[in-house]
């Protein structure tokens, strides 16, 4: 059952994203978009939705909403079970490999603009560092004992000047059990993480269309 924002896995494969060379092991979870008409005429971009809308909701994703309250437990879980003890500094499962970026090439490097970057880095687990940001897709990273997961944006051509963007989130799995630990958070994560998160996001970028103080 597919929950709010949510749309099928092949509208995210079939804009043959960069994302799909590097991440070619791994496995593509869900797909979002956003039900906003993005302008460039109006100075609409990528980057500028994930640094409006996107970077302050995830600096603030430890509130106290029924989805802040899911993320604090998820984090008393880790320290329980020690899933996050070593948070980005374990190599992709079967692979030498530490990062995506370790996959890209020197020129795709150059191209990577750090300037198109956010933060969203929480002072708890939620460590995402960032793969790449181009002007129209960008990829954050995170890895922990259970998995290695991606979650990328992209900025997808609609119609004349109407573009949408999209969320997809990957996964690799580091043993047997990730597999189950990730069917266990499913339908929270579908029906009031993402749901709630996205909400915000689409609020926090109205607001800024109507030049409204948040």
């Amino acid at each position: 059952m597919e929950m709010k924002y949510q749309v099928p896995n092949k509208t995210h494969l079939k804009n043959e994203c960069y994302v799909q060379k590097l991440a070619y092991d791994f496995e593509l979870l869900d797909v979002w978009e956003f039900p906003i008409c993005f302008k460039p005429s109006e100075n609409d971009s990528l980057f500028k939705f994930r640094k409006i809308a996107i970077e302050p909701t995830f600096k603030n994703v430890f509130d106290n909403s029924v989805s802040g309250l899911l993320f604090k437990s998820r984090a008393l879980f880790g320290q329980l079970f020690k899933i996050d003890k070593h948070v980005n500094k374990l190599p992709i499962p079967d692979s030498l490999e530490f990062s995506l970026t370790d996959r890209m090439t020197e020129v795709e490097r150059k191209n990577h603009l750090s300037s198109l970057s956010i933060d969203i880095r929480t002072d708890n687990y939620l460590d995402f560092k960032t793969v790449y940001s181009f002007e129209n897709e960008t990829l954050n990273e995170i890895s922990n004992a259970s998995e290695h997961a991606l979650m990328h944006y992209s900025w997808i051509k609609k119609a004349d000047d109407c573009f949408k963007v999209q969320m997809a989130s990957y996964v690799k799995h580091r043993s047997k059990y990730g597999p189950y630990y990730i069917k266990l958070i499913e339908p929270f994560k579908r029906r009031i993480v993402y749901p709630h998160l996205f909400d915000e996001f689409v609020r926090r970028w109205n607001a800024h269309k109507k030049n409204e103080i948040l």
